[in-house]
């Protein structure tokens, strides 16, 4: 045995991490344990069981697992949920071999998250991209307008509207106004709601989906609350679709090992939220909310607050304040570095940084210390970087946002179809076999599908050479993946 078999590079990895002193501001919401239940976290791996006549099984429940499905139903005001173990990637597969059919056309907002795409390549529908409102001042893309969707209901024969509600930043569009869309069109409303467990337990959160004539939510009950990585929820409105329909497409994507320890986290989150949830998110609001007075003080920060908000029928429409989106275009450093010295110097560690914003995600697990190391940090910061002079350099986004590629092929033609690596150079022309994603703004540049035109090839060649950050099977773009 080779000396290199004695290291464990993840474990060590992951004790390294755990040992650090940090303030967390990352999924997942019960931050690092502390708001899981005491007996669950000390047996997990007594918990770590298979699909048992005790436990119950998940593809078809009868027992224990029915039960907590109907309490996470009457919990949420929906008619019917299920428990998913792989996230809300898993659940948002699962809509769309639910609602849609191969050739359906669906309307899509075009920052949709990569599983939706996923779902879409499963299914074989026709989407049909919608651009969502974008944010110059924080560099990032909300919701749909109503105005945008309303046109495009008029313009095609869409079956469904898939949005995103909220957004990764806490934002949401008019998800009422969709909704009454939708249901005056005869189409079906799918939401990933991945960041939006929590909107049903507090009044002064976001409009939940779930009670707003969605046909189908998904959300991730370990992003925001006390569920254990991919522990998710699928609500779904029976009288649009079927439990039939629905568990016939869970047992398609869903282990059959599931963990236990996951499912039993979801129920675990419902409880908590249902008998001290409204207590527990007001003091998380109370506390971001000060966090966020804090912050906006700090020369060179700017925070999203509900002041900005855009109004009704608007892709800015709700926020929520849990969230702290955080613009840092002010600092005379960029927002990755940014991030790197509240990690490294202060033990402070957000959830992302972007182009000339930070995003902290801070839920019902985070405390008193955790905000007073955060807004210390940022003033620290803004004091060693020092303010930025004069404007912050382009981007490229208006460029972005203003290119329209020809669609060709759907999703699921285009990831089928032979394919081949050729250089960007030589691209034009081509029909893209991947997703490219600039960030910012976060929204896909070419969806599979789509026709790579001079001016896309124009568009990748100027963000390579300004060196933006981009998602492909090349992050260099040397390269794309194009159909033969």
């Amino acid at each position: 045995m080779g000396a290199e078999h004695s290291r464990a590079p993840i474990v060590e990895s992951l004790r390294s991490f755990v040992e650090r002193d940090q303030a967390p501001f990352y999924s997942p919401g019960h931050k690092g344990g502390r708001t899981l239940d005491p007996w669950l976290r000390d047996n997990i791996a007594a918990v770590d069981l298979n699909n048992l006549p005790d436990t119950d099984t998940l593809h078809c429940p009868e027992g224990p697992i029915l039960a907590a499905e109907q309490l996470i139903a009457d919990a949420w005001g929906v008619p019917q949920s299920f428990v998913m173990v792989q996230g809300s990637t898993g659940g948002n597969i699962a809509v769309a071999l639910t609602a849609l059919r191969p050739g359906d056309q669906v309307l899509v907002a075009r920052n949709a998250h990569k599983s939706v795409l996923a779902g879409l390549v499963q299914v074989g529908a026709r989407p049909v991209w919608l651009e969502p409102r974008w944010d110059a001042d924080f560099g990032v893309a909300h919701g749909l307008d109503v105005a945008v969707v309303e046109k495009a209901l008029a313009d095609t024969e869409a079956r469904a509207l898939w949005v995103l509600h909220p957004t990764y930043y806490g934002t949401t569009g008019d998800i009422t106004a969709l909704a009454g869309l939708c249901r005056n069109r005869g189409v079906h409303l799918l939401v990933d709601g991945a960041h939006s467990p929590h909107f049903a337990f507090h009044p002064e959160l976001p409009t939940p989906a779930e009670r707003s004539g969605a046909a189908a939510t998904v959300q991730s009950i370990h992003k925001v609350l006390s569920g254990l990585s991919q522990a998710a929820v699928l609500h779904v409105d029976t009288s649009q679709l079927d439990e039939a329909s629905v568990r016939r497409s869970l047992q398609l994507i869903q282990t059959t090992s599931p963990h236990f320890a996951i499912m039993a986290s979801i129920d675990l989150a419902r409880r908590q939220m249902m008998t001290d949830g409204r207590a527990l998110l007001d003091s998380a609001l109370s506390r971001a909310r000060e966090a966020a007075e804090k912050l906006a003080r700090i020369p060179g920060l700017t925070v999203l607050r509900p002041e900005h908000l855009a109004g009704a029928g608007t892709g800015l429409h709700q926020l929520d304040e849990t969230k702290l989106l955080i613009g840092v275009g002010g600092l005379d450093a960029d927002a990755r570095e940014i991030l790197a010295r509240l990690n490294s110097v202060h033990g402070v560690q957000p959830e992302l940084a972007g182009t000339g914003h930070v995003l902290c995600i801070s839920t019902i697990g985070n405390t008193d210390t955790d905000f007073d190391r955060l807004t210390t940090a940022f003033a620290e910061v803004s004091a060693h970087v020092g303010r930025r002079r004069g404007e912050a350099g382009g981007t490229l986004t208006s460029d972005l946002l203003a290119v329209r590629p020809e669609v060709v092929l759907t999703p699921r033609e285009a990831f089928f179809a032979p394919a081949e690596t050729v250089a960007l150079t030589d691209a034009a022309g081509r029909i893209a076999a991947e997703a490219i994603t600039p960030y910012p703004p976060g929204i896909p540049l070419v969806m599979p599908g789509e026709r790579l035109g001079t001016d896309v090839i124009d568009l990748l060649m100027a963000l390579r050479a300004a060196g933006n950050p981009i998602s492909a099977s090349d992050p260099t773009l040397g390269s794309v993946k194009a159909v033969r």
